[in-house]
């Protein structure tokens, strides 16, 4: 595979046929990417558009492998996201090369900004976290009927690979009490009867989510497959729940409650019973939540922006909702608050 740089990627565009050979370009590398390089090209006269080349390693810090095929299920995910989704809501695939493990798609706006950035900065509008659950809940609800769910997105291999075993297995190994409580929920990700199954994007998080002044645009969905939606659902809350603790969400947890609560709402508004009744899938998603707030923390890719005190926090509290096994999401929203309160009463 010929890797591609700022440095040749012009030429190896020139050279395939993708701009015009006299045609002077630009390439920068975009920063963020854990699992890929992603370069901007700007073509002088022609636009503008962004090549995304798989890697082998991943850019953590201890060693991880995976496939670089991994990179056609993404491919795959984008066409059904452009599909179901708003013209813009991700963005659209303009070629492909098999033997170079890449392909190019449009660029976002020129003033977008991850979602993460926003809210680390303690922007958080409840107004984009609803935005996002009836984004997510469209692609719940109407993936299963796509052609793509039984084809390229069947293989549930890749989630193995970059999900299962760095995130859950992983941690389990790191608390041996809960192994059983791990190893359930991956069965229970297997065993999942079909007409349950739908596109599971498995990297619904802030940092995968551009905002702009139009809209939003979702990005990176490398292990994407056909399988539980409550993996993205407890996958995501847990992103929210780590900024909450992190601090950056609002020092008494109101605008964490509006961001969940306004997201909740528009996304089961949205899915309905679908995928079967809510009664069904709460609690399985609760149980992802927990599962990956731990993860985070003690897997093989914890966030970079916790203290030793926040992981601490992370931990009682994944530990308390795996305890509570709450219900409804006002249960799992009351458990995380209450393990807010008692930390605010620990001393420093």
């Amino acid at each position: 595979m010929r890797e591609l740089t700022p440095d040749n990627t012009a030429d190896y565009l020139r050279e395939t046929g993708a701009i015009p050979p006299a045609a002077r370009a630009s390439v920068r590398e975009l920063a963020g990417g854990v699992s890929n390089v992603v370069l901007r090209v700007d073509v002088e006269g022609g636009g503008s558009f962004v090549v995304k080349q798989c890697r082998e390693r991943l850019r953590v810090a201890v060693e991880w492998r995976a496939r670089l095929d991994r990179i056609w299920a993404e491919r795959a995910a984008l066409g059904v996201l452009n599909d179901l989704l708003p013209p813009g809501a991700s963005p659209a695939v303009l070629f492909e090369d098999r033997a170079e493990y890449l392909f190019a798609m449009t660029c976002a706006p020129d003033d977008s900004e991850t979602w993460k950035a926003r809210l680390m900065r303690g922007e958080a509008d409840p107004g984009v976290a609803a935005r996002l659950g009836t984004l997510l809940a469209t692609i719940h609800a109407d993936a299963p009927a796509h052609p793509a769910l039984g084809s390229t997105l069947a293989d549930a291999s890749l989630f193995e690979e970059l999900r299962v075993d760095p995130y859950y297995r992983t941690t389990a190994a790191a608390h041996p009490d809960l192994a059983p409580r791990f190893a359930a929920l991956i069965e229970d990700m297997k065993n999942l009867p079909v007409d349950r199954r739908t596109l599971v994007l498995g990297d619904f998080s802030p940092k995968n989510i551009l905002a702009h002044a139009e809209g939003l645009v979702l990005l990176d969905f490398e292990c994407a497959h056909a399988g539980d939606p409550a993996f993205d659902l407890g996958f995501f809350l847990s992103h929210l729940a780590l900024k909450r603790i992190h601090g950056v969400l609002g020092p008494d947890g109101t605008t964490w409650r509006a961001l969940t609560e306004g997201f909740l709402t528009a996304y089961q508004d949205r899915l309905g019973d679908r995928l079967g009744p809510p009664s069904e899938l709460v609690p399985r998603a609760i149980e992802h939540a927990a599962a990956c707030v731990l993860a985070r923390v003690d897997g093989k890719s914890p966030v970079e922006y916790l203290d030793e005190r926040g992981r601490a926090v992370a931990r009682r509290s994944a530990l308390a909702l795996f305890a509570a096994r709450p219900p409804t999401w006002g249960g799992m929203i009351e458990t995380l608050e209450e393990m807010a309160r008692s930390d605010r009463q620990r001393p420093c």
